[in-house]
């Protein structure tokens, strides 16, 4: 999306996915550790453990409130196998909900569970086509907010120009802060502020890429690594603007690219999730996120709906024997055109 607002949640994202490959086998198990790039010799048992307990860490954080939440649906025609639904359950907490998926209702339950586990800020992550065209749908919340350590004072804040990528010009409330302590921090291609929350070791970096490089350049180039290891010291005087973004995307292409595709088409092997016909229909991803003078609030859900491919035709064999009179067509398949016909009373005469 060029020049248009981008905002993903890599945890709801990778929770979601991560639950799902807790399903897959094979090559599909594979392709999908490779886009959520988790090394060839990390064990499952240790991927799934290594996510239950990063799960643990981050609720546990003091002073902001983190709420993280899965779960998993299906249709009443496709029961998941049990030993899937023990794992995610131990391992991402996700409880499991048979519905009718042909029935509305379906929808409505599965956007409620969204709608309450990001506290109102995303009410639907399904539509009705969505869910009915699908076999299993697998759910994670994300809901974040924290106050800041400091706070922008509201009679700082004033309307202020921002500069658009074509040139224009667009008045914003633009928040003002002279002083963060340790706030700011430098890199080769762009400056950035990090702004604490209070009783909280959880930091929002702002980055301003350098004059001529792109937000995606710059965030791309930057590590999470760096920017915690900045040594300077210097005090901030920032001015930030107050902003509420919503964001929704299907990532299936996304993924695909990243070396998923073998999971979205039929043939993908979901088999001990309880059906060898299960491939990823789509991954759909919704977010929210609200920065004013106190803090910051953000919600993220993401939905991995699986559909079944069609059933196999059963296999069955038939036997012919030509021993009476029959009939010959010699046709050119691709147009359809009859090269010869006729009849065969007498194989045997010359």
């Amino acid at each position: 999306r060029k020049h248009e607002n981008v905002f993903i949640s890599p945890l709801s994202l990778f929770m979601a996915l991560a639950m799902t490959e807790n399903g897959a086998a094979g090559s599909t198990r594979a392709a999908m550790r490779e886009a959520l790039n988790v090394p060839a010799n990390v064990s499952e048992e240790h991927l799934h453990e290594s996510a239950l307990a990063l799960l643990k860490t981050l609720r546990a954080q003091k002073g902001i409130e983190l709420s993280i939440a899965n779960a998993l649906w299906s249709d009443r025609s496709l029961p998941l196998a049990p030993g899937f639904v023990r794992r995610c359950n131990q391992l991402y907490e996700a409880e499991a909900t048979v519905l009718n998926f042909k029935d509305p209702a379906a929808t409505d339950i599965i956007n409620a569970w969204v709608k309450r586990k990001t506290m109102d800020k995303i009410p639907s992550i399904v539509t009705p086509a969505d869910v009915t065209s699908s076999d299993v749908i697998l759910t994670n919340a994300v809901y974040f907010r924290g106050a800041w350590r400091y706070v922008f004072d509201k009679s700082q804040t004033q309307q202020q120009a921002f500069h658009l990528v074509d040139g224009q010009e667009k008045q914003v409330a633009m928040m003002h802060r002279s002083s963060i302590k340790e706030g700011y921090i430098s890199g080769n291609v762009y400056e950035a502020a990090a702004l604490p929350y209070k009783d909280s070791e959880v930091l929002l970096y702002a980055i301003l890429p350098a004059v001529g490089k792109s937000p995606e350049e710059t965030l791309a180039g930057v590590s999470v690594e760096a920017l915690r290891a900045a040594s300077e010291s210097n005090d901030l005087d920032i001015r930030l603007p107050r902003f509420t973004l919503d964001f929704s995307a299907s990532l299936k292409d996304q993924l695909i690219q990243a070396g998923m595709g073998i999971a979205f088409k039929p043939g993908a092997d979901f088999a001990p999730m309880g059906s060898s016909r299960l491939f990823i229909g789509d991954v759909l991803h919704k977010t929210r996120i609200e920065v004013d003078e106190e803090g910051t609030i953000a919600a993220a859900a993401t939905a991995v709906t699986m559909p079944r491919s069609a059933a196999p035709r059963p296999v069955t064999k038939k036997t012919l024997v030509f021993d009476r009179p029959f009939a010959l067509l010699l046709v050119d398949g691709q147009t359809g055109a009859v090269l010869f016909a006729g009849v065969v009373y007498d194989p045997a005469s010359e």
